[in-house]
């Protein structure tokens, strides 16, 4: 046997052992690292879940809530008591009206904020201090020498520009519900002309 051959065994009966023992090495070190892939894994996917989850809850809460009116509401609770005066009771159940009528998507937030303040907080606070009123005083006593108001025609004065305020959204808020209709109808006109068809010739005959 030549020293190139007997080389050759010796090579192949050192490597070949040392082979395989590295492959197995290797093989264990990948079914040792595949539990803590997936607890990376798990660990990765819970955080991604807790940031959405916090995410999602400082969304909502940071988004202005429309006013649900109940029973137990201050401005509903004056709205139905007798001691208010009819005037202002009118006053006030016009301007519930009109926030319902509101599409509350359709005003800025800072509008929203400021109407549901008049209403949640504001008019009933204007009201009840009036109520603490004498009412003979209330509707005698000039407490405005400039405009010859007394407190029954300031409070009243007070709860119509409320209502022009909550008007004036309300209009704001349909228009841009028009405005949606609009540019849709635009849109279809649009698609109409590329395909080569009036949108009269879509008639049903």
């Amino acid at each position: 046997m030549s020293f190139f051959t007997l080389l050759i065994l010796l090579s192949l009966i050192i490597i070949v052992p040392i082979f395989f023992v590295i492959k197995e090495k290797s093989k264990r070190t990948q079914l040792a690292f595949i539990p803590r892939h997936q607890e990376y894994l798990a660990s990765a996917n819970l955080m991604t879940t807790q940031h959405q989850a916090e995410k999602a809850n400082s969304e909502q809460g940071n988004k202005l809530n429309v006013i649900k009116f109940s029973a137990h509401h201050p401005f509903v609770k004056l709205l139905y008591d007798e001691q208010v005066s009819k005037t202002f009771r009118a006053t006030m159940d016009n301007i519930g009206q009109q926030y319902e009528s509101i599409h509350h998507d359709q005003i800025t937030e800072s509008q929203l904020f400021t109407l549901n303040k008049l209403i949640a907080t504001r008019v009933p606070e204007l009201i009840i201090d009036y109520l603490s009123l004498d009412q003979n005083y209330a509707k005698t006593v000039i407490i405005d020498t400039d405009k010859q108001n007394t407190s029954y025609d300031m409070v009243l004065d007070q709860l119509n520009s409320i209502l022009d305020f909550s008007r004036k959204l309300n209009v704001q808020s349909q228009s841009g519900v028009v405005d949606k209709l609009l540019a849709s109808r635009r849109y279809l006109d649009d698609v109409y002309k590329e395909s080569g068809m009036a949108a009269d010739s879509l008639k049903i005959k």
